[in-house]
């Protein structure tokens, strides 16, 4: 093989794993307007954070799951709308049953309820490829590999940004915001593989944590991490 045939491949090289954070630009795209840091909250659940500073006077006793979004600019053709509709109903399912178990409501009797609305958006459902690892075998494995990846015909993982608003119901003030990146690594054949619900499956547990997770931590914890005026 001619040297001048290697450079595309070895471009490639570089390619680092599928991101599980946003990067500025997608940040920008989803909130240009407040500042967000970095928070973890275990190991597969990190993302980036703004949390109202006034947050931490506020205290609620009850929490409602509002409404589950997806922007259709950012779904691939290969998503049908049977499988967005499923995968929005049940990312509001398991978020209700999480809440229940996770950050149980109560009425209070004699001093005044607050109630914490949480809602989901969803940016994009992307079919993107598998990336070339440095790991792979030099030079065969690399040169299939990318001849894979140049022919459409190499695994493709499934790639999701996903914020999450927390508001007063009361005021529908917003106090908090969560933005993240799930992946679902080497599900696609190809770049014409269908995108089912079946796959989308780890993605619905990911997404009802980080959610969930974020509710809790500006109820109850440490209010310091992600925190800043508008």
């Amino acid at each position: 093989m001619k040297l001048h045939y290697l450079y595309p491949l070895l471009a490639l090289f570089t390619v680092g794993c599928a991101s599980s954070v946003p990067n500025k630009e997608e940040i920008k795209s989803v909130d240009s307007d407040h500042y967000f840091v970095d928070s973890q909250f275990d190991d597969d659940m990190a993302g980036m954070s703004w949390i109202a500073k006034d947050s931490t006077s506020m205290h609620f006793n009850e929490f409602k799951f509002e409404t589950v979004g997806i922007k259709k600019t950012g779904v691939d053709k290969q998503v049908s709308q049977q499988v967005q509709s499923q995968f929005k109903a049940e990312i509001a399912k398991q978020v209700d049953k999480k809440l229940a178990e996770k950050l149980q409501g109560y009425k209070n009797q004699i001093l005044e309820n607050n109630e914490l609305d949480i809602s989901i958006m969803l940016y994009g459902i992307e079919d993107i490829p598998e990336d070339l690892r440095l790991t792979e075998v030099i030079p065969v494995g690399t040169v299939i590999g990318a001849i894979k990846y140049a022919a459409g015909t190499r695994d493709r993982s499934i790639r999701i940004i996903a914020s999450v608003d927390l508001k007063v119901h009361e005021s529908s003030e917003l106090i908090g915001r969560r933005i993240f990146v799930v992946n679902n690594n080497g599900v696609l054949e190809n770049d014409k593989s269908e995108i089912t619900i079946e796959m989308l499956g780890k993605n619905i547990e990911q997404i009802t944590k980080q959610a969930v997770d974020f509710a809790f931590e500006v109820a109850y914890l440490n209010k310091n991490q992600g925190k800043r005026d508008e």
